[in-house]
């Protein structure tokens, strides 16, 4: 995956001999729903919230995340030090250190649904539809000040968005053929670059550059940039439940009881079958593990290389459902009325966390030392 490329420092002929151009560091971001395309839950570039540390969080402060009619709370995005929201016909984007409102779009007269597609470096992608009558806009903003890089009218709203390869791709109804379809426009202006029949299967997620679309009779996985078939899914099932941080593979399971097989991203040939660990729900991985919550009451750690199991946390009731990883921590949501679970994610060691993480509605964003969780109507910041 593009965050874990190296930077290469273009250099003129006559460079001097010796010289080493320095490798970026990994951004320390939560730019999509699930952190990045490949639905990972997996921020690589925090290095503050280690396990030492993590035990010690408190709540900082809050920004409001209420809901309005016809508008439901986007997810919260991180990057470029903002966090950015949507809610209430609005885009707020605060200083994630403090929670100091930076920017604010106009409040509008109408009803606006809007999505927060991904922080791409500095550039934030949105989508907002009008209740009333439909119309949808793909717009761009510089998420450290909000000013309109650009807002262009496309013909259909999309849902289950996820931006890869510069390319923002999602599902939509298309009514002239009253069929699924998926459609996909450059982030760098708004340009739509292709669309086909179908839908996106499993996950809402992109590996090495490929989503997988499931059409009437058959999945094939497709180039995010073309819109060209790159290989036809085999036999078996082929629903993503996510992919590896570096997108070589993607992580595929039928249902609830089937069994989790890695499959390559380039070719589509099956890798490896997991073992069973009975009936598992939820995914994050940080690359050398993945997270699943087993229906047997437990939270399972299972090598993302070949699914044997390494450790598991029993729960007598609310095991984690959902899962968010930095820090070399594991964070496990269980319910809104229990406080995060969250274990040192080698070795399954449990760290506490306060009380005070009781009245989550899902997995924290976890990014520049901070956990970002959501209630029903703020954004609560915790930090040591």
């Amino acid at each position: 995956m593009r965050r874990h490329l190296a930077v290469v420092v273009a250099a003129a002929l006559s460079v001097t001999a010796g010289q080493v151009p320095a490798a970026a560091a990994t951004p320390d971001v939560w730019g999509q729903a699930a952190a990045h395309a490949t639905g990972d839950f997996f921020n690589p570039g925090e290095t503050r919230l280690t396990p030492a540390v993590a035990g010690k969080v408190k709540p900082r402060w809050t920004v409001p995340l209420a809901e309005a009619k016809c508008a439901t709370r986007a997810v919260p995005l991180v990057g470029a030090n903002r966090l950015v929201t949507a809610a209430s016909y609005r885009i707020s984007g605060y200083d994630a250190s403090t929670g100091a409102l930076a920017w604010q779009t106009p409040a509008t007269t109408k009803k606006t649904s809007i999505s927060l597609a991904a922080i791409v470096g500095t550039r934030l992608v949105a989508q907002s539809r009008d209740c009333r009558s439909g119309r949808t806009f793909l717009a761009a903003h510089d998420v450290t000040t909000g000013k309109v890089v650009y807002s262009k009218r496309i013909p259909e709203t999309m849902y289950n968005m996820v931006v890869d390869q510069g390319i923002v791709v999602g599902g939509v109804w298309d009514a002239t053929i009253s069929k699924y379809a998926v459609r996909a426009y450059r982030i760098a202006d708004g340009s739509r670059v292709w669309a086909r029949e179908g839908s996106i299967g499993g996950e809402t997620l992109s590996a090495s550059g490929k989503v997988l679309v499931v059409g009437d009779t058959s999945t094939t996985a497709v180039d995010v940039t073309t819109g060209k078939s790159a290989w036809p899914a085999g036999t078996g099932c082929y629903t993503p439940i996510g992919a590896s941080p570096d997108g070589s593979k993607f992580y595929m399971r039928c249902d609830p009881d089937g069994l989790i097989r890695s499959v390559s991203a380039a070719t589509g040939a099956v890798l490896k079958t997991f073992p069973s660990h009975g009936a598992t729900f939820g995914f994050a991985t940080d690359g050398e593990r993945i997270y699943l919550h087993s229906f047997a009451g437990a939270m399972l750690a299972i090598s993302a290389d070949d699914g044997r199991k390494l450790w598991s946390a029993p729960f007598p009731e609310d095991a984690p459902i959902r899962f968010a990883i930095g820090g070399g921590v594991v964070y496990g949501w269980r319910d809104k009325d229990r406080p995060l679970a969250a274990f040192e994610a080698r070795t399954g060691r449990p760290i506490p966390l306060p009380a005070a993480t009781t009245g989550l509605q899902c997995e924290p964003i976890v990014a520049n030392g901070r956990l970002y969780g959501r209630t029903e109507s703020t954004v609560i910041t915790y930090a040591p």
